[in-house]
């Protein structure tokens, strides 16, 4: 647990502290039974220090000795201290080398000291991960969310880094450019072998495809090249992690450009995939206000392609800032310097002793403090709660046209961003958000043409003024005027009556 248990020291066992291996059978049994599936997050980058391989490895044990990734000094300074074999950087700040005496080596860590790399150029190393991916899937999962992928294989002449222009004295990980140490085309034919490797253990299932998810932070060319192609299969597609970046307030052409500069390079065959919460930032409704969280969730989940949801998302959960005798996590985030904890909180499910998710005194870290009005019990009893709302979304993402509508968005006004879905022979659907804090007069159809003079309200945002079944008018020759609050959403249908999904 030196970095929320990113630390493996047994790949086919569970923590103790977590349960058995029994536990999760079981787990995995009742899901199944529930029409649902289980992913796993597996760590292949790294393990833990104590993990058998590393101490092995430390005594040039084979077939150990090479499992990770070991270097001599570049030299000596003069207290006979060694120096690192280069300037790479840790995640987590400082030198990504650390010094083991007993080998008279370096090994390298691109998060924490308590987390050697693997050395993925070794061949034993890499069937050894393939043998962890075989475990796991004959005990019945559907697929590995697999951690921090652009970070797998390193340069294998290990030269220095360039310092980002403007950088005078580096000394955290983001004031390198990583040319060296992330993305490298190496790790991408590792992944297609993985590909192929899982590919051929799930062909005795029938029943679905097993999938691979990279957690691939970043842009760019890089983030497509996850893809493969359809000849050359790597993963099913990478986490999207662009609403999860947006810190700030951003007006409609901001999300205009973001959303069609994501999808367009995306491969022919590709699934795009969303979402905008994860366990290492801040939740939406924390870092703007309550409100914007519908913004976030309406988009990750009316969008093309796959929807993510993170735990207690559906609900609007907004977490809190905790004492520092709280805190659990060691490694601040490295451009806000603050604690991910925020966003660990427990469930909400009631507004019982700890929110009705433990019955022990103190959880691992503390209940957030707006248990007691945002939970599940109580939302389930709110036809216009964050619950019901979600509940709603999901049944238009079982529509033909949001599973395969085509997509288009639109810059109503600076800060009114709509997009529409939409299908042969099909209803369509207009989906509008105003991001500003202002209430806006909305004029659907000076931008999108061919729509309805009136559309329905399919689905709104409490904090919208508009409730399902309303008129709302497309025009502003209309005399009825779509006015939308700020912070507001509603999603429009072109039906005369949408009393079918009610």
């Amino acid at each position: 647990m030196e970095d929320g248990g990113y630390d493996i020291s047994n790949y086919t066992a569970i923590n103790p502290m977590l349960g058995t291996m029994e536990d999760f059978e079981e787990l995995v049994d009742e899901i199944k039974v529930r029409g649902l599936k289980l992913i796993v997050d597996t760590v292949i980058n790294h393990s833990s220090d104590q993990h058998p391989w590393f101490i092995k490895s430390i005594n040039r044990e084979d077939p150990y000795t090479d499992f990770y990734v070991w270097r001599d000094p570049k030299s000596y300074d003069c207290n006979g201290k060694p120096i690192p074999p280069n300037n790479w950087m840790s995640l987590f700040k400082g030198s990504a080398w650390e010094w083991n005496e007993q080998r008279k080596q370096f090994y390298l860590h691109q998060f924490t000291h308590y987390q050697p790399d693997f050395n993925l150029r070794n061949n034993l190393m890499r069937n050894e991960i393939k043998k962890i991916f075989k475990f796991w899937l004959d005990k019945g999962v559907a697929g590995f969310r697999m951690d921090a992928t652009k970070h797998l294989i390193e340069d294998a002449e290990f030269r220095d880094e360039p310092v980002k222009p403007g950088v005078t004295v580096p000394v955290y990980f983001n004031d390198f450019t990583h040319i060296y140490t992330l993305d490298l085309w190496e790790t991408y034919v590792f992944l297609h072998e993985i590909r192929l490797f899982c590919d051929r253990v799930t062909k005795k299932f029938t029943d679905y495809e097993r999938v691979l998810l990279p957690e691939a932070y970043g842009g760019g060319k890089m983030l497509y090249q996850y893809y493969g192609s359809k000849d050359y299969k790597i993963a099913h597609f990478p986490l999207n992690f662009a609403f999860v970046l947006v810190a700030d307030f951003k007006n409609a052409s901001f999300f205009h450009n973001l959303i069609n500069n994501y999808l367009s390079p995306i491969p022919e065959g590709g699934t795009p995939a969303w979402n905008s919460e994860n366990h290492d930032k801040f939740r939406k409704a924390m870092v703007y206000n309550p409100e914007y969280e519908y913004i976030f969730t309406t988009m990750v989940m009316l969008l093309p392609g796959v929807a993510y949801t993170y735990y207690g998302q559906e609900i609007g959960m907004i977490g809190m800032r905790i004492r520092d005798d709280q805190k659990k996590d060691s490694h601040p985030d490295d451009f806000t310097k603050k604690t991910r904890d925020s966003a660990r909180l427990p469930m909400q499910w009631d507004d019982s002793f700890n929110a009705g998710f433990s019955s022990n005194p103190n959880t691992y870290l503390p209940v957030s403090s707006e248990y007691w009005e945002i939970n599940v019990k109580k939302q389930k009893c709110d036809k216009n709660s964050h619950y019901n709302i979600f509940k709603k979304m999901l049944k238009l993402r079982k529509t033909d046209v949001f599973k395969h509508g085509d997509f288009k968005s639109y810059v109503i006004s600076t800060w009114v961003f709509a997009f529409t879905r939409t299908m042969k022979g099909q209803e369509t659907f207009v989906v509008v958000v105003n991001l500003g804090s202002e209430t806006e007069i909305v004029n659907l159809s000076s931008v999108i043409h061919n729509l309805p003079e009136v559309m329905n309200v399919e689905l709104s945002s409490p904090n919208s003024g508009y409730s399902f079944g309303d008129e709302i008018a497309t025009s502003a020759t209309v005399s009825n005027t779509f006015i939308l609050r700020s912070f507001g959403v509603v999603v429009l249908s072109s039906k005369t009556t949408t009393t079918t999904r009610k």
